[in-house]
């Protein structure tokens, strides 16, 4: 019985993180667009739900995330950058669907499985948080950027490891570690994980 209990909690949680990233897409809260390129919170919920249900839920709510993502580019790209997120608008849709899906995929996976590994050496979990969150949110700016890069060689490599990452990916890795900390660390003694 206790399987099935978890497995509706758990359940219910992904449900809500994707209800979550759909709400912070649809009112323009996630992703905050410059002219240059647009910042993104959206990796927020993916790296919370891969800490708190693991790296598996993790990488589902990374795939709705990538979802999102191809959808929002496709609808209401904001700049070029942007308009290379959707299979609609470039000639590689292969690349592009790759580059929307995996790296947000492994956002969770990465997250859910360094979150768990921290944790034996960690048991207040503050660290573990922290350090899962900045990995993550590492791994998928260089994963997006570098698939930007190699996929999209019109974009010039000085703008993407340049600009691109001084600032995009700056504000993104600090704002995931101290959100997810923020967001993880009470709900983690909540629900009694």
């Amino acid at each position: 019985m206790q399987t099935g209990r978890m497995n509706t909690r758990k359940l219910v949680q992904l449900s809500m993180l994707i209800a979550i990233l759909a709400v912070l897409d649809l009112t323009g809260i996630g992703l905050i667009r410059l002219p240059i390129v647009s910042i993104t919170i959206m990796h927020i919920p993916v790296i919370i739900g891969a800490v708190l249900m693991g790296p598996l839920y993790g990488g589902i709510l990374g795939g709705a995330f990538g979802l999102i993502s191809m959808l929002e580019a496709t609808f209401r790209a904001g700049s070029p950058i942007d308009m290379l997120f959707s299979p609609f608008t470039t000639t590689n849709v292969a690349a592009t669907l790759i580059m929307c899906f995996v790296p947000r995929i492994l956002i969770g996976v990465i997250a859910g499985l360094l979150f768990k590994a921290l944790s034996r050496y960690d048991a207040k979990r503050f660290w573990a948080i922290g350090i899962s969150a900045v990995a993550a949110s590492i791994a998928h700016t260089l994963l997006v950027l570098g698939m930007l890069w190699a996929f999209f060689s019109a974009v010039p490599f000085s703008a993407v490891f340049g600009t691109i990452i001084g600032l995009n990916g700056s504000v993104e890795i600090i704002l995931a570690g101290v959100v997810s900390i923020a967001v993880c660390k009470p709900m983690l003694k909540i629900l009694k994980i």
